[in-house]
């Protein structure tokens, strides 16, 4: 069964209901509020005929929403993600939650359990959950001082990101000193770009008149967040999809907004003990 010609693939979908009464007590207990699994195993790991290296196949759960949320779709969150889907002919979105993550023993996925051919996948839809899938892994913690000092900005991004901004692939930044938590005096500096899709006919349009806004509010949002610490914008652009390299990947930290959720009100930036070092600026030539 587990080789290349079996029906599992990552992004199949099967009900709940169906694998019910094939997994184990501990398993069925965390299924109660998920109508749909997912499959987010690579398709390497799937394949696999020796079970004893990969002997299980993993899943998260799934639910069908009405509307997506903006903030939630081309995997801008890690830990949800809004995905259009076509289910019996007819167009849906599918919420796929990251946690609880479910391992099932590729024994219990017996022959007769077959994934839901009535849920597919388009090709762009399929490259967002691989997508959002490495995002969860590669993405990097930000200094909790760098995050307080920025937060006007990240709850400004999430308040007009559910508006309209489902063409916003993403918001990448640039800043320095990397990883670094800074006392109320050192100063951060960083650029924001945000990245939009070629395939909305509004996208640069909505994306640059984003960057505009940020721009000219910035000031404001330094001034009010000034005993935090002190924070310098280099630049916020608007990108599209082909014009942001691989260089420019490189160079940048993939920012989730979730992150902001985890800076608690009235947070007092850290002291490093015995480190004093002056902020090199990256954008010097």
């Amino acid at each position: 069964m587990w080789n290349k010609n079996t029906n599992w693939r990552q992004g199949s979908i099967i009900k709940v209901e169906v694998l019910r009464n094939y997994s184990p007590s501990s398993v069925r207990s965390l299924l109660e509020d998920i109508t749909y699994l997912c499959v987010v195993s690579n398709d390497g790991d799937i394949i696999n005929d020796d079970v004893t290296l990969e002997p299980v196949v993993e899943f998260v759960g799934v639910k069908e929403i009405l509307v997506a949320e903006p903030n939630c779709t081309n995997a801008k969150h890690p830990s949800v993600l809004h995905l259009p889907c076509l289910s019996e002919g007819k167009q849906v979105v599918l919420e796929l939650s990251a946690s609880p993550k479910l391992s099932l023993s590729k024994h219990n996925l017996i022959p007769a359990l077959q994934p839901d051919k009535n849920f597919i996948f388009d090709d762009d839809a399929k490259s967002t959950l691989q997508n959002w899938l490495s995002f969860r892994y590669r993405r990097k913690s930000l200094p909790k001082a760098f995050v307080a000092r920025t937060m006007p900005l990240w709850n400004y991004l999430k308040k007009e990101g559910m508006k309209h901004l489902s063409h916003a692939m993403g918001y990448w930044i640039n800043y320095d000193p990397r990883g670094e938590e800074l006392t109320a005096n050192d100063p951060y500096l960083f650029s924001l770009y945000i990245v939009y899709s070629n395939r909305h006919h509004k996208a640069q349009e909505q994306s640059e008149k984003l960057a505009l806004e940020i721009r000219d509010n910035f000031p404001d949002w330094q001034r009010a967040m000034k005993d935090a610490g002190e924070i310098e914008m280099h630049e916020c652009r608007a990108y599209s999809e082909d014009c942001f390299t691989l260089a420019d990947l490189q160079n940048c930290v993939h920012f989730s907004l979730d992150q902001v959720d985890h800076i608690q009100a009235g947070y007092t930036p850290e002291v490093p003990e015995n480190k004093e070092k002056e902020a090199e600026d990256p954008y010097k030539a």
